[in-house]
């Protein structure tokens, strides 16, 4: 029986260090079952889900939902204006065009040290964001399998790695 991609990432978000009103970032171009778990888990455990939604966030997000705060984003913003070292975990289900490494570096400062980056993209794609991670000083980039067509790309942030 196969899991679905909502049901992998909810393993995921349980097996994170469990901290008091943890916040996450979550960059997402649409509304769909992997962003619905993550805001279920936040509600659940008293976090807090920043979202930043790439045009209209396709889907029905639930923007009045007091654990979500929600800001507009385009990808070529020279900053994501994300207070410094404030955020556990980043989470990106948004398609990331070409400049991975600049994206990456952008969401460095909002990390907290040893937190996490964590990348929905497809395994064709799985090099380039390898390559743009270590390049971004982040390391011990794994991946887990959501589906035939797209994985979970992992990777920390790590305290007095270049940034």
């Amino acid at each position: 029986m196969s899991r679905t991609s909502a049901a992998i990432l909810r393993e995921v978000l349980e097996s994170l260090q469990p901290y008091p009103q943890m916040q996450f970032l979550l960059f997402s171009q649409e509304w769909g079952p992997m962003e619905e778990e993550m805001l279920a888990f936040c509600r659940e455990q008293d976090h807090i889900l920043l979202l930043y939604g790439l045009g209209e966030l396709s889907g029905a997000a639930p923007l009045e939902d007091p654990r979500l705060r929600h800001r507009p984003y385009r990808i070529e913003q020279p900053r994501y204006n994300l207070q410094g070292k404030l955020y556990n975990h980043a989470f990106v289900t948004a398609a990331i065009p070409d400049e991975a490494e600049a994206f990456a570096r952008k969401l460095y400062t909002g990390i907290v040290n040893a937190g996490g980056l964590y990348l929905r993209t497809d395994p064709a794609n799985l090099p380039r964001w390898q390559a743009a991670l270590e390049g971004a000083n982040y390391v011990a980039a794994s991946s887990i399998p959501l589906s035939g067509e797209s994985l979970l790309l992992y990777a920390r942030k790590m305290h007095g790695w270049g940034g």
